[in-house]
């Protein structure tokens, strides 16, 4: 169990933005008038989909990556993900000139793969229903001598998810919120979240936004441990298909006393055609769950000040348009 420290944790976010900032987009709050008028309140959107990799994932690996040793970057890294951390590890590793090694599903969306492997990156597959990531890398990091960026489960990649949240209490004209909607895989961008929001309003509602098929955060905060899926099954949302939430993120989400939301794929679909034709943002499935769960949810945040994140937007053109074609007009 890790040392509850709040106050420590912001320093560390605060100090990482201005150690990455230079590395990644600042993305800039998005609002739709329309929904604001029919909801009665203002629905801020961060659109982390215009991120430099398509997603917030790479803050938390220049976060990680930045603070590893001369000797530690000479080895060179390796990371497990579905695709967005990946990336971010691929340019993370760039940046700082040390070699990267990915593991990576054999059903990763194509566009994820071809990204990493753009950026430089060594990527190695495995099948996610039979086979253990975690293991495969630990294995591999001891075979060559690699140091493992952990997605979600350590300190140093959540002081980096935390940077997106900091930039909107920053940006924010006015920086209470009601509540924050955050997608969830392993919950470290939640955990970076409450992190940099509950500094400034402590009274701030969070909220995890998940597939209703891979609930694992909803049904943990409410069984108050962690609760494993079965993972012998896909989903819509390959990003956030986490059988488990991270114990760090886990510890600190409870802390701050975060709730879990479920969305349908449907809803998701419907949160994709929303964020293409309202925003003229393009979402992957797993970057528009928040915003599912906000439109699935709408007199639950009416009259609110709330904070959605839009996680990503790696997707391929042949999903994306399957998507907006199941998506009710």
């Amino acid at each position: 169990m890790i040392k509850l420290e709040p106050n420590v944790w912001f320093d560390e976010v605060v100090k990482t933005y201005h150690l990455i900032s230079p590395h990644i987009h600042h993305t800039q709050l998005v609002t739709c008038p329309d929904l604001n008028e029919e909801l009665d309140g203002m629905y801020l959107f961060k659109p982390e989909s215009l991120q430099i990799t398509g997603s917030f994932k790479v803050r938390g690996a220049l976060s990680a990556i930045s603070r590893l040793s001369k000797k530690e970057l000479k080895r060179g890294v390796i990371a497990y993900s579905s695709g967005n951390h990946a990336q971010g590890v691929a340019h993370a590793a760039k940046v700082f000139s040390t070699p990267a090694t990915v593991v990576m599903p054999k059903d990763a969306p194509a566009r994820k793969i071809a990204n990493a492997q753009a950026l430089g990156a060594e990527v190695i597959f495995y099948d996610r229903r039979t086979e253990s990531r975690e293991e495969m890398s630990v294995q591999i990091a001891k075979e060559r001598d690699l140091v493992i960026i952990n997605p979600y489960d350590a300190l140093a990649t959540i002081y980096g998810q935390g940077t997106a949240a900091y930039e909107v209490i920053n940006d924010a004209n006015n920086p209470k919120l009601d509540n924050a909607i955050i997608c969830a895989g392993g919950g470290g961008l939640t955990a970076g979240s409450c992190i940099s929001i509950k500094h400034i309003n402590p009274e701030c509602s969070v909220f995890t936004a998940e597939p209703e098929e891979w609930n694992d955060h909803q049904l943990s905060f409410e069984k108050n441990e962690r609760v494993a899926m079965d993972t012998n099954r896909g989903g819509l949302c390959d990003g956030l298909l986490t059988p488990m939430p991270g114990e760090i993120p886990f510890a600190i989400n409870t802390h701050f006393g975060v709730k879990g939301l479920a969305a349908s794929d449907q809803a998701v679909c419907e949160a994709m055609r929303f964020a293409f034709n309202r925003l003229n943002l393009k979402l992957e499935p797993s970057g528009a769950v928040a915003l599912a769960c906000l439109l699935q949810n709408k007199e639950k945040f009416k009259g609110s000040r709330t904070l959605v994140m839009l996680s990503g937007g790696n997707v391929d053109q042949k999903t994306f348009s399957e998507c907006l074609a199941k998506a009710n007009p």
